[in-house]
Protein backbone atom coordinates (compact mmCIF):
# COMPACT_ATOMS: atom_id res chain seq x y z
CA UNK A 1 0.00 0.00 0.00
CA UNK A 2 0.93 3.40 -0.82
CA UNK A 3 1.38 5.87 2.09
CA UNK A 4 -0.48 8.39 0.85
CA UNK A 5 -3.80 6.88 1.18
CA UNK A 6 -6.96 9.24 2.27
CA UNK A 7 -7.59 9.10 5.54
CA UNK A 8 -11.42 7.84 6.36
CA UNK A 9 -13.58 9.54 8.55
CA UNK A 10 -16.38 8.06 10.80
CA UNK A 11 -19.42 7.51 8.72
CA UNK A 12 -22.00 10.01 9.79
CA UNK A 13 -24.57 9.75 12.31
CA UNK A 14 -27.80 9.18 11.43
CA UNK A 15 -30.39 10.00 14.01
CA UNK A 16 -33.63 7.82 13.77
CA UNK A 17 -36.68 8.55 16.00
CA UNK A 18 -34.62 7.59 18.91
CA UNK A 19 -31.81 9.75 18.02
CA UNK A 20 -29.41 6.56 17.86
CA UNK A 21 -27.35 4.60 14.57
CA UNK A 22 -24.76 4.84 12.51
CA UNK A 23 -24.62 5.20 8.97
CA UNK A 24 -22.98 1.85 6.91
CA UNK A 25 -22.02 2.55 4.13
CA UNK A 26 -19.59 -0.07 1.16
CA UNK A 27 -18.11 3.04 -0.07
CA UNK A 28 -15.08 5.15 1.24
CA UNK A 29 -15.15 7.99 3.08
CA UNK A 30 -12.70 10.84 1.97
CA UNK A 31 -11.11 13.13 4.30
CA UNK A 32 -13.91 15.99 5.00
CA UNK A 33 -12.71 19.51 3.99
CA UNK A 34 -10.54 21.22 6.48
CA UNK A 35 -12.90 23.36 8.38
CA UNK A 36 -13.23 27.28 7.42
CA UNK A 37 -12.00 30.01 9.74
CA UNK A 38 -15.41 31.72 11.05
CA UNK A 39 -16.61 34.77 9.80
CA UNK A 40 -16.99 37.93 10.88
CA UNK A 41 -19.51 39.00 12.89
CA UNK A 42 -21.92 41.43 11.02
CA UNK A 43 -20.70 44.79 10.95
CA UNK A 44 -24.05 45.66 12.92
CA UNK A 45 -22.73 43.71 15.88
CA UNK A 46 -18.98 45.52 16.08
CA UNK A 47 -18.82 47.70 18.89
CA UNK A 48 -17.50 51.36 17.53
CA UNK A 49 -14.33 52.17 19.45
CA UNK A 50 -12.86 56.01 20.12
CA UNK A 51 -9.80 56.76 20.94
CA UNK A 52 -8.80 59.83 22.96
CA UNK A 53 -8.88 62.51 20.59
CA UNK A 54 -12.10 61.31 19.26
CA UNK A 55 -13.81 60.95 22.95
CA UNK A 56 -12.88 64.60 23.04
CA UNK A 57 -14.63 65.63 20.02
CA UNK A 58 -17.92 64.04 21.48
CA UNK A 59 -17.30 65.68 24.87
CA UNK A 60 -16.84 69.03 22.67
CA UNK A 61 -19.78 68.54 20.77
CA UNK A 62 -21.81 68.21 24.02
CA UNK A 63 -20.80 71.11 25.66
CA UNK A 64 -21.41 72.73 22.22
CA UNK A 65 -24.74 71.82 21.98
CA UNK A 66 -25.96 71.23 25.80
CA UNK A 67 -28.59 74.00 25.25
CA UNK A 68 -30.56 71.17 23.37
CA UNK A 69 -30.25 68.72 26.39
CA UNK A 70 -33.78 69.72 27.95
CA UNK A 71 -36.40 67.61 29.29
CA UNK A 72 -38.79 65.90 26.52
CA UNK A 73 -36.12 66.49 24.16
CA UNK A 74 -32.75 64.16 25.16
CA UNK A 75 -33.33 61.61 22.70
CA UNK A 76 -32.98 63.98 19.86
CA UNK A 77 -30.19 65.60 21.54
CA UNK A 78 -28.39 62.36 21.00
CA UNK A 79 -29.46 61.41 17.91
CA UNK A 80 -28.28 64.86 16.77
CA UNK A 81 -24.77 64.01 18.66
CA UNK A 82 -24.90 60.78 16.94
CA UNK A 83 -25.44 62.27 13.82
CA UNK A 84 -22.87 65.16 13.97
CA UNK A 85 -19.78 62.38 15.40
CA UNK A 86 -20.28 60.54 12.21
CA UNK A 87 -20.15 63.52 10.38
CA UNK A 88 -16.93 64.99 11.97
CA UNK A 89 -15.00 61.94 12.76
CA UNK A 90 -16.49 58.84 10.32
CA UNK A 91 -17.76 56.52 12.85
CA UNK A 92 -21.33 55.30 13.86
CA UNK A 93 -21.33 55.53 17.45
CA UNK A 94 -24.84 53.72 18.55
CA UNK A 95 -25.44 54.99 22.01
CA UNK A 96 -23.12 58.37 22.44
CA UNK A 97 -24.89 58.75 25.95
CA UNK A 98 -23.70 55.37 27.35
CA UNK A 99 -19.95 56.34 25.92
CA UNK A 100 -20.60 59.65 28.20
CA UNK A 101 -21.67 57.61 31.04
CA UNK A 102 -19.08 55.60 31.10
CA UNK A 103 -16.24 58.79 30.46
CA UNK A 104 -17.72 60.72 33.19
CA UNK A 105 -17.81 57.42 35.66
CA UNK A 106 -14.25 57.54 34.74
CA UNK A 107 -13.32 60.60 35.41
CA UNK A 108 -15.19 60.43 38.71
CA UNK A 109 -13.06 57.46 39.84
CA UNK A 110 -9.46 59.28 38.70
CA UNK A 111 -10.01 62.96 39.31
CA UNK A 112 -12.69 63.39 42.05
CA UNK A 113 -10.22 61.98 45.24
CA UNK A 114 -7.37 64.10 44.04
CA UNK A 115 -10.05 67.39 43.61
CA UNK A 116 -11.32 66.52 46.78
CA UNK A 117 -7.33 65.81 48.59
CA UNK A 118 -6.45 69.36 46.74
CA UNK A 119 -9.86 71.12 48.28
CA UNK A 120 -8.89 69.99 51.82
CA UNK A 121 -5.46 71.15 51.53
CA UNK A 122 -6.65 74.82 50.79
CA UNK A 123 -8.76 74.29 53.77
CA UNK A 124 -11.88 74.65 51.52
CA UNK A 125 -14.47 71.43 52.07
CA UNK A 126 -15.80 69.79 49.36
CA UNK A 127 -19.30 68.06 49.91
CA UNK A 128 -19.44 64.58 49.05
Amino acid sequence: MSSQTPSLSPAPTILTSRGRGRATSSLPQTQSPAPQSQSPAPADNLRTRLNDEEKLHLVRLCIEYQAEHVKGKKGAFWQKIRMLLKEQIGKDLRDPHSTMRILLQQFEVQRLPQMRQLKWSCGARLSP
